[in-house]
């Protein structure tokens, strides 16, 4: 390649990834402008009083963190509250745990299951039948390990209710100690935050959408409508395409920031957080080694680029917008630490080495599943071809067209 010609593909490759991070910090903007804080929220009772309330915690060997979470569900305030735990094949102290807690508080319910049905991942089975034995008009489908601050349940309820949304999700502060780890999940959750595209949940017939397996607060009725857990027997992202699913049903959806009202710690540092996306990740690329490479190329390019260009390229031109990629992108990301993990922002700079690593966690997920010819989740495997199979498909849900575009929902 000439100089001339490697100078217009620096400067290419600068631009085109600054513009891109530029239309990301954007979005970001709006994302932080639409999307209300928990804390903040009014924790007043709805004009009809208090509707009923269960959550649902599925549990596969959670003795280490199962307590803790479910005591700060049963210290909630919530007026007539129940929680209903499912005990899914633990091996562990999990069951004898959970029937302890249901010895002291009469708001618990346990649940145990020592068979897995065929056509049925182990975690969506649980929450199914965690949804049968609830009643009521909110269910709150949450993981065994999510911890939850006093006044979150009435908060959540209330903003729900107040306007009129059939699905909530509250975005859970991610417990990060390590610099590094801290850059990888807030790296994750703000390409999660494009993907999703939460700054226009407002708007409906739109493609956006949103699940999180923390905190799913959703209408019994409508979640009954939509198919529930039935139609997701095999998504191993279930709290995702649950979002997905109701969302082009019709459902009127929204999220708050949870502000440390919701938390959890996804992993125990880097590297537990790399390889727990080993057993999904492919799966969020929908079993298509096309959508995984196009994705992991993309993760990499766009997190590596900016800061290639600045320190490497021969041009001055492509220097200064490699730089100002590096300034956005480092922005996009910093601010999402701060939001979702409580940091400083300074997250931001290790991008460069956060993005790659998670461009190789999704190849490596893709690699393996491949390989097997199965995903192998808590000790359980799951044929590749099934999973395929009853992968619930966003390309076949392009939108919810049955609500104009002239109006928001709220």
């Amino acid at each position: 390649m000439t100089g001339s010609a490697a100078a217009l593909a620096w400067i290419a490759a600068a631009g085109l990834s600054a513009l891109w991070w530029a239309r990301a910090a954007w979005f970001g903007l709006l994302t932080e402008l639409r999307v209300d804080r928990l804390p903040l929220c009014p924790a007043d009772a709805p004009p009809g009083g208090w509707p009923a309330l269960t959550v649902v915690v599925p549990a596969r060997d959670e003795a280490r963190g199962v307590e803790a979470a479910v005591r700060s569900l049963l210290l909630q305030d919530y007026p007539g509250l129940r929680v209903v735990a499912v005990d899914d094949r633990s091996t562990d102290g999990t069951g004898a745990i959970l029937d302890r807690l249901a010895a002291e508080s009469r708001r618990l319910e346990v649940l145990h299951v020592r068979d897995l049905p065929e056509g049925w991942l182990g975690k969506n089975h649980a929450c199914a039948r965690g949804a049968e034995a609830a009643g009521g008009r909110w269910l709150l489908f949450t993981d065994g390990d999510v911890l939850f601050a006093p006044g979150a349940l009435r908060r959540a309820t209330a903003y729900a209710e107040s306007r009129s949304l059939g699905h909530l999700v509250a975005l859970p502060r991610l417990l990060a100690p390590g610099l590094l780890e801290r850059a990888f999940v807030s790296t994750f959750a703000s390409f999660a935050n494009l993907a999703f595209r939460t700054w226009e949940l407002r708007r409906p017939a739109t493609s956006a959408f949103i699940g999180i397996g923390a905190f799913n607060l959703v209408r019994r009725d409508e979640y009954l409508r939509a198919g529930g857990h039935g139609r997701l027997r095999l998504e191993a992202v279930d709290d995702v395409k649950l979002g997905m699913v109701l969302r082009r049903t019709g459902v009127r959806q929204g999220a708050v920031a949870s502000g440390g009202m919701v938390s959890v710690r996804w992993n125990k540092g880097f590297r537990a957080s790399w390889a727990g996306l080993l057993k999904n990740a492919f799966a969020g690329a929908e079993y298509r080694w096309s959508l995984a490479l196009a994705a992991a190329s993309g993760l990499a390019l766009l997190s590596a680029a900016p800061v290639a260009a600045a320190l490497f390229a021969s041009s001055p031109g492509a220097r200064a917008l490699g730089l100002a990629g590096v300034v956005l992108s480092s922005a996009v990301v910093g601010t999402v630490a701060r939001r979702v993990a409580g940091a400083s922002g300074l997250e931001g700079v290790l991008l460069p080495v956060a993005g790659p690593a998670l461009a190789a966690a999704l190849l490596a997920s893709a690699a393996a599943a491949t390989l097997r010819g199965a995903v192998v989740w808590r000790d359980t495997r799951y044929p590749l071809a099934a999973l395929r199979h009853g992968c619930v498909r966003v390309r076949d849900w392009p939108s919810d067209a049955a609500v104009g575009w002239d109006r928001r929902w709220w």
